[in-house]
This record gives C-alpha cells, structure tokens and sequence, in this order.
C-alpha cells in the first residue's frame, strides 16, 4: 500500500469516527488502552534491561566492551556516570580483562577510587591496542 492510499484510508476513518459519538468514545478509549499497554512494556523492558545488567556480570566481558565503547564514543565522563550506575557491581567488573590482576583494588572501600582505576585501566588498554594496531599497519 502506498503513501497516499495510505493517508485516503486514514481520512475515511476519521470522518466516520467524527460522524458517530459512540464510535469516537470507543476509539478514544481503545486508544487509551493502548498507550497505558505501551507504557507498561516500556517500564517493563526498562526493568528487564536492569535485571540484564546484573546476569551480565556473570560474564563481565560483556560489560567490558561496552565499556570501552562508551569510552571510545562518549567519552571518560559518560563511562564515569555508566560505571556509578552499576554501584558496588564494579567491584566484580574488576575480575575481568586483567584490570586488578593483583586483587588489590576490589578490597578498596571507595567506589570512585575504583572506579577511577577501571577508567585508567581501560585507557592504557585503548592506547596499547591503538599501538599496536599502528605498529601492525607500518609493516
């Protein structure tokens, strides 16, 4: 169906329903169904991206690259207020990629102590790979 047969049906519809009161009640309400349906999925989805974040920690290679990519894309300060939404999930984040491979970080009490070792660890790593990758390309 094209565009404009599209637009014709529309009309149609709304000159019936402006044409009848019991049909435009009926609309009006279906419609409203509707959207209260959609904004229980959307704050059902919210919660369920929630509950992702916390089974990906289980493999927190995941929460990683995003990580990385946040940096990379946003910047430090957005992969700063990322990294304080997860909480104390962080500390599990630090078993993962060789950011505290001597365990001493995860003891620490401040979070944003922590949180600023990722973000330095998670720097020094982009830069290694970006010497690497142009070291690679030279030969």
């Amino acid at each position: 169906m094209e565009g404009t047969q599209i637009a014709n049906l529309l009309r149609a519809i709304a000159e019936v329903v402006e044409s009848d009161p019991k049909l435009a009640k009926a609309v009006e309400k279906c419609l409203t169904n509707s959207l209260k349906a959609q904004k229980s999925k959307d704050s059902s989805d919210a919660t369920s991206k929630q509950l992702d974040v916390n089974k990906t920690l289980d493999n927190g290679d995941i929460i990683l690259a995003e990580c990385r990519q946040i940096l990379r894309e946003q910047g430090e300060e957005q992969l700063k207020l990322y990294l304080t939404e997860l909480g104390e999930q962080v500390r599990e984040l630090l078993k993962h990629g060789q950011l505290d491979p001597k365990r001493s970080m995860r003891r620490r009490k401040d979070l944003n102590s922590i949180i600023e070792h990722i973000i330095q660890k998670l720097q020094a790593q982009n830069k290694s790979g970006k010497l690497l990758a142009a070291s690679i390309s030279k030969t």
